[in-house]
């Protein structure tokens, strides 16, 4: 990856978000940069999240089968 792209990935933190990132990169023995630049690629390739992408997708292209008037008791 070149320096540009690797640019264009940064992104701004709240002040609580960089709070809560220190907390879990001190609780997993790693600096905020280890921490991030291990963390990133992992949830990058997380299966969950891909498996929610899918499952909106499926969603989105069956919308007009979805029905939202059940019957309550």
């Amino acid at each position: 990856m070149d320096v540009d792209q690797a640019q264009a990935l940064t992104a701004p933190l709240t002040a609580a978000e960089r709070d809560q990132v220190e907390l879990a990169a001190a609780a997993a023995g790693k600096t905020v940069d280890d921490y991030l630049r291990d963390g990133i690629p992992a949830a990058a390739r997380d299966p969950f999240a891909a498996a929610l992408e899918r499952a909106a997708d499926t969603i989105a292209g069956r919308g007009d089968e979805i029905r939202h008037d059940y019957a309550t008791d």
